[in-house]
């Protein structure tokens, strides 16, 4: 508002808009362009970026409810000096992946340490079940893709895997093998990373089955001797494992305190 005087000598009241500041609207189109850019980048960061790496202590918690049928939990800390065993020999060698960790009783190379469980004489079926620390994803990714390259080449065709046990562990017979084949798995966007096989052993000895999942910074074991001979049904591997993973990412997005 402006008062302006006239020849008349009266004073007139004139009305106008303010001169628009052009410059200073485009700086605020600017920043306020990069707030909502700003913003965008972070809900894709934090949807895109990789989940936290776990600790033991978070795999231990995981573990408490890993309950047996009876309600009771036997779940131990594992590392590399719980496992002394001498390797067991492969035939073909490359197969060893498959087993080295299970039938071998070996630690996983380039594991820190872990946590497992285990449940004797379940139907017709004992059960381990563990989870390999690993100190990064790349670390874990590595030995789980160990497993998966091993297993097409070893895999049906009448390919017979053997293993025998060193005579310096008297504890076991020697072991004969059996052949390879796929079991099928169902994974979910944040669980794709799995593998399962089974070992029919010769002679109707049973088989062994061994299914893998891997989640960010670990590796999973489940490991099932079967005494069974008929048609092999996978639908109680696949819960354990579905409860497993159930409880490890509900323990990965809790949020932390302290």
């Amino acid at each position: 508002m402006a008062t302006t005087e006239v020849e008349s000598g009266s004073d007139v009241l004139a009305f106008a808009p303010r001169p628009v500041n052009r410059r200073l609207l485009l700086a605020l189109v600017l920043l306020l362009v990069l707030a909502l850019l700003a913003g965008a980048g972070i809900v894709v960061w934090q949807r895109l970026r990789p989940p936290p790496d776990f600790t033991l202590v978070q795999l231990q918690g995981a573990y408490t409810g890993m309950v047996r049928s009876d309600g009771t939990n036997d779940v131990s800390t594992i590392d590399p000096s719980k496992f002394t065993d001498p390797p067991l020999s492969f035939t073909p060698p490359t197969c060893a992946a498959l087993f080295d960790t299970t039938v071998s009783n070996q630690w996983a190379a380039g594991g820190l340490d872990g946590v497992s469980t285990y449940w004797l004489n379940q139907g017709s079926a004992s059960i381990s079940l563990f989870t390999v620390r690993y100190p990064d994803d790349d670390a874990a990714a590595a030995a789980y893709q160990r497993v998966v390259d091993a297993r097409p080449a070893c895999e049906g065709q009448g390919s017979s895997i053997t293993f025998v046990a060193p005579a310096s562990l008297d504890r076991r017979l020697p072991e004969s093998g059996g052949t390879l084949h796929d079991v099928p798995v169902v994974t979910g966007k944040r669980t794709h990373d799995q593998v399962a096989y089974r070992l029919e052993r010769a002679a109707s000895q049973g088989r062994y089955v061994v299914h893998l999942l891997r989640l960010s910074n670990t590796v999973s074991w489940q490991y099932r001797y079967d005494s069974g001979t008929g048609a092999y049904d996978n639908t109680a591997d696949q819960q354990l494992m579905d409860g497993l993973a159930t409880q490890l990412l509900s323990v990965q997005d809790a949020p932390k305190t302290g």
